[in-house]
């Protein structure tokens, strides 16, 4: 998944109130992406060198895109199951526009709501009701229906679509190491994405990989390896 699409996608997601049809694992194949742009940073001998930097802004421009197409599209989300669990009509298109983990996150907000509802308002607990998306036949199946609505609906294993993942900076590779800083230093960013500033005296954790190569410039000492 290239920066590029990356960032289409979001536009077609952000200039519509309706969610849009995404691949299923598209969340996986940008976390495995973003996971390969790190260790090849990490593999740079110089993180301050020039193509080391442009990698990293490279990472630190794909994570915040996939965050934001995942808010976007999680904001859409919270406002469909509140509108089936307050019994609106919900268009079939638009639940068939669910990739498997946002199904699941559907149906537990729906759930979540129902319950609430019941101990909160009505004092007694009902069963929530689950929906499944056939994406493959691009039929709609609603568990607990009327049978006549389940009729030539054929059910698809969830196990067939990968488990989207968004991997986020604590996944990231990297060792940190506490260092004191001897001189000050402008703003630089991090083989973690971060900026980082520091003053003459300063204590702060940085990532080892940085943390080595200012300490072989003596301008920080290293006090706590990681």
């Amino acid at each position: 998944m290239h920066l590029d699409e990356l960032r289409t996608i979001l536009l077609e997601e952000r200039d519509t109130g309706e969610l849009t049809m995404i691949s299923p694992d598209l969340f996986l194949k940008t976390s495995e992406h973003i996971r390969s742009l790190q260790q090849e940073v990490y593999s740079h001998e110089d993180p301050f060198s020039d193509e080391a930097r442009l990698l990293i802004e490279k990472v630190s421009s794909v994570r915040a895109t996939v965050e934001e197409l995942f808010k976007i599209r999680t904001d859409k989300i919270v406002g469909l199951a509140l509108s089936q669990a307050e019994g609106s009509y919900i268009e079939r298109e638009e639940l068939r526009s669910l990739i498997p983990a946002e199904l699941e996150m559907f149906n537990r907000i729906v759930d979540a709501i129902r319950q609430s509802k019941s101990q909160l308002i009505e004092w007694k607990a009902t069963p929530g009701r689950q929906v499944r998306v056939v994406h493959d036949e691009e039929s709609l199946c609603v568990e607990g229906s009327e049978p006549a609505a389940l009729e030539d609906i054929n059910r698809a294993e969830e196990s067939d679509y990968p488990e989207p993942v968004i991997k986020t900076s604590s996944d990231a590779p990297f060792a940190n190491d506490i260092v004191l800083a001897l001189s000050s230093m402008e703003p630089f960013m991090g083989i973690d994405g971060r900026t980082y500033e520091m003053e003459a005296g300063d204590i702060l954790t940085l990532p080892s990989r940085n943390a080595q190569v200012l300490v072989e410039r003596d301008i920080v000492l290293n006090i706590h390896p990681g």
